[in-house]
Protein backbone atom coordinates (compact mmCIF):
# COMPACT_ATOMS: atom_id res chain seq x y z
CA UNK A 1 0.00 0.00 0.00
CA UNK A 2 1.42 3.37 -0.93
CA UNK A 3 1.98 6.10 1.61
CA UNK A 4 -0.82 8.26 0.18
CA UNK A 5 -3.33 5.43 0.46
CA UNK A 6 -2.45 4.88 4.13
CA UNK A 7 -2.92 8.58 4.89
CA UNK A 8 -6.28 8.61 3.08
CA UNK A 9 -7.44 5.51 4.95
CA UNK A 10 -6.32 6.97 8.30
CA UNK A 11 -8.10 10.26 7.49
CA UNK A 12 -11.28 8.34 6.61
CA UNK A 13 -11.23 6.59 10.00
CA UNK A 14 -10.91 9.96 11.70
CA UNK A 15 -13.95 11.25 9.82
CA UNK A 16 -15.91 8.19 10.94
CA UNK A 17 -14.89 8.88 14.53
CA UNK A 18 -15.92 12.55 14.41
CA UNK A 19 -19.08 11.67 12.49
CA UNK A 20 -20.05 9.14 15.16
CA UNK A 21 -19.35 11.65 17.91
CA UNK A 22 -21.41 14.38 16.27
CA UNK A 23 -24.29 11.96 15.58
CA UNK A 24 -24.20 10.93 19.23
CA UNK A 25 -24.41 14.53 20.40
CA UNK A 26 -27.28 15.31 18.03
CA UNK A 27 -29.24 12.21 19.05
CA UNK A 28 -28.70 12.65 22.79
CA UNK A 29 -31.69 14.92 23.62
CA UNK A 30 -34.22 12.74 21.82
CA UNK A 31 -32.73 9.58 23.32
CA UNK A 32 -33.09 11.02 26.83
CA UNK A 33 -36.70 11.98 26.11
CA UNK A 34 -37.53 8.56 24.66
CA UNK A 35 -35.88 6.82 27.63
CA UNK A 36 -37.95 8.84 30.07
CA UNK A 37 -41.11 8.18 28.04
CA UNK A 38 -40.47 4.43 28.03
CA UNK A 39 -39.57 4.10 31.72
CA UNK A 40 -42.17 6.53 33.14
CA UNK A 41 -45.07 4.03 33.03
CA UNK A 42 -43.10 1.88 35.49
CA UNK A 43 -43.45 4.55 38.18
CA UNK A 44 -42.36 8.09 38.98
CA UNK A 45 -38.96 7.03 40.28
CA UNK A 46 -38.01 5.30 37.01
CA UNK A 47 -37.90 8.42 34.81
CA UNK A 48 -34.28 9.23 35.71
CA UNK A 49 -33.30 5.62 35.00
CA UNK A 50 -34.87 6.03 31.57
CA UNK A 51 -32.78 9.14 30.99
CA UNK A 52 -29.61 7.24 31.88
CA UNK A 53 -30.69 4.36 29.63
CA UNK A 54 -31.15 6.83 26.77
CA UNK A 55 -27.71 8.33 27.35
CA UNK A 56 -26.01 4.92 27.51
CA UNK A 57 -27.86 3.69 24.43
CA UNK A 58 -26.87 6.74 22.42
CA UNK A 59 -23.23 6.39 23.44
CA UNK A 60 -23.26 2.70 22.50
CA UNK A 61 -24.83 3.47 19.11
CA UNK A 62 -22.28 6.20 18.47
CA UNK A 63 -19.39 3.86 19.25
CA UNK A 64 -20.77 1.06 17.09
CA UNK A 65 -21.57 3.36 14.17
CA UNK A 66 -18.17 5.03 14.30
CA UNK A 67 -16.20 1.80 14.64
CA UNK A 68 -18.03 -0.15 11.94
CA UNK A 69 -18.31 2.71 9.48
CA UNK A 70 -21.45 2.80 7.44
CA UNK A 71 -23.19 3.67 4.24
CA UNK A 72 -23.69 7.19 2.95
CA UNK A 73 -27.37 7.14 3.81
CA UNK A 74 -27.17 5.21 7.09
CA UNK A 75 -28.76 6.93 10.08
CA UNK A 76 -28.11 5.79 13.63
CA UNK A 77 -30.52 7.56 15.92
CA UNK A 78 -33.35 6.92 18.37
CA UNK A 79 -36.63 5.94 16.76
CA UNK A 80 -39.92 7.49 17.86
CA UNK A 81 -42.13 4.57 16.71
CA UNK A 82 -39.97 2.11 18.64
CA UNK A 83 -40.23 4.31 21.74
CA UNK A 84 -44.01 4.39 21.36
CA UNK A 85 -44.21 0.60 21.10
CA UNK A 86 -41.89 0.09 24.08
CA UNK A 87 -43.91 2.62 26.12
CA UNK A 88 -47.08 0.70 25.32
CA UNK A 89 -45.35 -2.53 26.32
CA UNK A 90 -44.24 -0.96 29.61
CA UNK A 91 -47.83 0.19 30.26
CA UNK A 92 -49.13 -3.29 29.50
CA UNK A 93 -46.57 -4.94 31.76
CA UNK A 94 -47.39 -2.64 34.70
CA UNK A 95 -51.10 -3.17 34.06
CA UNK A 96 -50.56 -6.91 34.44
CA UNK A 97 -48.88 -6.39 37.82
CA UNK A 98 -45.33 -7.23 36.74
CA UNK A 99 -42.71 -5.69 39.02
CA UNK A 100 -40.80 -2.72 37.52
CA UNK A 101 -37.41 -4.45 37.71
CA UNK A 102 -38.80 -7.44 35.81
CA UNK A 103 -40.41 -5.07 33.30
CA UNK A 104 -37.05 -3.37 32.69
CA UNK A 105 -35.51 -6.79 32.03
CA UNK A 106 -38.30 -7.65 29.60
CA UNK A 107 -37.90 -4.30 27.79
CA UNK A 108 -34.14 -4.90 27.54
CA UNK A 109 -34.67 -8.40 26.16
CA UNK A 110 -37.15 -7.10 23.60
CA UNK A 111 -34.60 -4.51 22.44
CA UNK A 112 -31.81 -7.08 22.23
CA UNK A 113 -34.09 -9.50 20.39
CA UNK A 114 -34.99 -6.84 17.82
CA UNK A 115 -31.29 -6.09 17.33
CA UNK A 116 -30.56 -9.79 16.85
CA UNK A 117 -33.28 -10.05 14.19
CA UNK A 118 -31.81 -7.02 12.38
CA UNK A 119 -28.33 -8.57 12.47
CA UNK A 120 -29.72 -11.85 11.11
CA UNK A 121 -31.56 -10.05 8.30
CA UNK A 122 -28.36 -8.19 7.43
CA UNK A 123 -26.33 -11.42 7.46
CA UNK A 124 -28.66 -13.16 5.03
CA UNK A 125 -28.76 -10.13 2.75
CA UNK A 126 -32.40 -9.13 3.21
CA UNK A 127 -31.45 -5.55 2.33
CA UNK A 128 -31.48 -6.53 -1.33
CA UNK A 129 -35.28 -6.65 -1.14
CA UNK A 130 -35.37 -2.84 -1.07
CA UNK A 131 -35.20 -2.85 -4.86
CA UNK A 132 -38.80 -4.11 -4.89
CA UNK A 133 -40.08 -1.08 -2.97
CA UNK A 134 -41.65 1.58 -5.15
CA UNK A 135 -39.84 4.88 -5.31
CA UNK A 136 -42.13 7.71 -4.12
Amino acid sequence: MASGERITKRFSRGRDLWGGLSATLVALPSAIAFGVAIYSPLGPTYGPQGAVAGILGTIALGIVAASLGGAKRLITAPCAPAAAVLSALALDLTGKGIRPDAAILILTLVGLGCGAVQLMLGAIGAGRLIKYMPYP
